[in-house]
């Protein structure tokens, strides 16, 4: 009995390593998402695999927490943080939300991506696959106020997020492929700021 004990106490162990060690992986892979300029198509389905939507757009990230998602077909929508705040622009509907960032990673998937990975242990069940030259992580949220169950990241072999797999408590699914990813030297602030145009609706959100 001792025995066994010792064994399933030496794999305990095991795996507390080896996810310590996704941990390490996925957060230097997120720390790389400094900078970096691509495009996306974004598929939603819902639980039974039907294709609800379609978009596509143009995504900036810069760490910490910047970020700015632009939806450009079949309709414009702009998500956009300063690190600070955060706006959603509806320009079919003449409208702006603004709020401040829930600086919680497990809020947003975009909020993953630009900011503090020193937190991701504790929000996040963390499970890595080395796959080739390709690295893929499943992450699973252990609080109950998210948007999502499961979060699926995988990276290319130049260590940028190339798609991610989101899937709601009711089975919808989200995927995300990103296309032209590369990153620069540096980026404005002034491109992660929102100036309220004229004669729009404005709903702000304590």
């Amino acid at each position: 009995m001792k025995h066994v004990l010792l064994m399933l106490a030496g794999l305990l162990v095991l795996t507390f390593k080896a996810h310590a060690e996704d941990v390490v992986v996925l957060s230097e892979y997120l720390k790389a998402m400094d900078n970096v300029t691509g495009q996306f198509v974004q598929h939603t389905y819902d639980g039974k695999g039907a294709l609800l939507q379609t978009q596509k757009g143009t995504l900036h990230l810069k760490r910490p927490n910047k970020f700015r998602w632009k939806s450009q077909e079949p309709f414009e929508q702009l998500l956009l943080s300063d690190g600070e705040t955060l706006w959603q622009y509806d320009e079919d509907l003449e409208q702006v939300s603004i709020q401040k960032l829930d600086q919680r990673l497990s809020v947003t998937p975009a909020l993953l991506l630009t900011g503090n990975v020193k937190t991701i242990a504790k929000e996040y069940d963390v499970f890595g696959e080395k796959l080739d030259k390709e690295y893929h992580f499943v992450l699973i949220p252990k609080g109950n106020e998210t948007l999502f169950d499961r979060l699926r990241l995988e990276f290319d072999e130049k260590k940028l997020l190339s798609r991610m797999v989101i899937k709601d408590e009711v089975g919808q699914k989200t995927t995300l492929n990103l296309l032209n990813v590369q990153k620069k030297n540096k980026m404005k602030d002034s491109l992660f700021t929102f100036e309220i145009p004229e004669g729009i609706d404005v709903i702000r959100s304590e």
